[in-house]
Parts: structure tokens; sequence; C-alpha cells
């Protein structure tokens, strides 16, 4: 059993270690099998702004909330020799230290963050070929194929065609809403990412 469960969005807080685990070998461990991980206290405001941002991207993350573990402040102490940060949230981003709340904020408006998401992880060889799955009249999909689909390794190619599409209409809107209605600088680079983003999750299995 996994010493932290990752969640689609958020999780609770995974289970007490025992004293004699290396805790950085534990973080490390949570940061390379999870796209985004936010080390967090519940109380803390700064936190909050930080998991918003991942929310309104619809990024999925995991959370380890230090306030609710009993181990809390020791993972916080290793934390700080592994990053030389101390504060929370302290994020990581595709097994790389990112930093707080400001450098993650920052690094969503310079498109750091919108590369980082980029780098997915590989995925398993067997799949590494081709991840779409055929759809539609005659389709030769395997039963391990629609199997990996449902273990989300692999989609159809319906589904691929349809987030490609919904990305392109969502950078249409945002560039039409611009140009027409006016927006902060903020809300356009956001439309923007989201509609990339949504546009790489259906051709990045391509």
């Amino acid at each position: 059993m996994p010493l932290i469960q990752p969640a689609r969005l958020r999780c609770g807080a995974p289970p007490v270690l025992s004293a004699t685990v290396n805790l950085q070998d534990t973080i490390q461990q949570t940061t390379a099998s999870n796209m985004v991980v936010i080390y967090s206290k519940s109380w803390c405001p700064y936190c909050a702004q930080c998991k918003q941002l991942f929310d309104d991207m619809k990024q999925p993350y995991t959370v380890v909330e230090l306030d609710e573990r009993e181990d809390g402040e020791q993972l916080q102490a290793a934390l700080l020799e592994m990053t030389q940060q101390r504060t929370v949230p302290n994020v990581f981003v595709a097994g790389q230290h990112l930093g707080g709340n400001d450098d993650t904020q920052q690094a969503a408006r310079s498109g750091e963050l919108a590369a980082l998401l980029g780098a997915s992880p590989s995925p398993p060889a067997s799949f590494a070929a081709a991840r779409v799955v055929p759809t539609g009249a005659g389709s030769s999909a395997t039963a391990a194929q629609l199997k990996a689909v449902g273990d989300f390794k692999m989609i159809t190619e319906t589904e691929a065609n349809v987030r490609k599409t919904v990305g392109v209409g969502l950078g249409l809107a945002t560039a039409a809403i611009y140009a027409t209605a006016g927006m902060s600088y903020t809300t356009l680079s956001t439309g923007i990412f989201v509609a990339l983003s949504t546009y790489r999750t259906g051709a990045e299995y391509q």
C-alpha cells in the first residue's frame, strides 16, 4: 500500500508515517508519482489561493495538509532541508520544486507552469506507440485497450478529437471576448492557458 494516496483533485491527509521511514524519500516518491503536489496547511490563506489556481485550471493535484498529520512538523523540517523553504504552500510540479504561492502564481503568468505541466509522465511501454483507442464502425479496439481507457492510460479517438476541438473553441472564444468586450491580462492569460491545456490533453495522446 503506498504511503500517500494520490487524488485526482484533492486528497485527505495520508496515513501517518512510521518513525523509521525516511521522510525525504517519501517526499521524493510522492512528488515523482503525482503531477502536482501541494504541501499545505488547512488554515493558510496563501495555500487556499494556490489550490484555487489549480482548481480554476481544472488541473488535478495532490495536497498534503501538514497540520492534519501527526508527523507534519517533521515533514515540514524535511521539506526545509530539501528545498530551503519552510513556508507553505510548498509546491512541486512534474517532480520539480516550484516554490510557494507567489512563485506558483508568477509561473502561471509567465507560462513556466504550463511548460512544466506539459511534461507528462511517460506512458507504460506497452502503450508508448499509440494511446488512442480506435472508435466507430469496425473498431479494432481490444479488450486490453478498453481496460486501459478505464484506467486512464489511454483515451478513445473520439475523446481525443473532442478535447482538441474544445481547446480550439476556448481559445477562439477567449480571443473574441478580449477583442470585443475587453478583459484583464490575467484573465486573458488564464483563458489561453486553459485552452492550450485542454487541446494538449487530446493531442498528447496521438
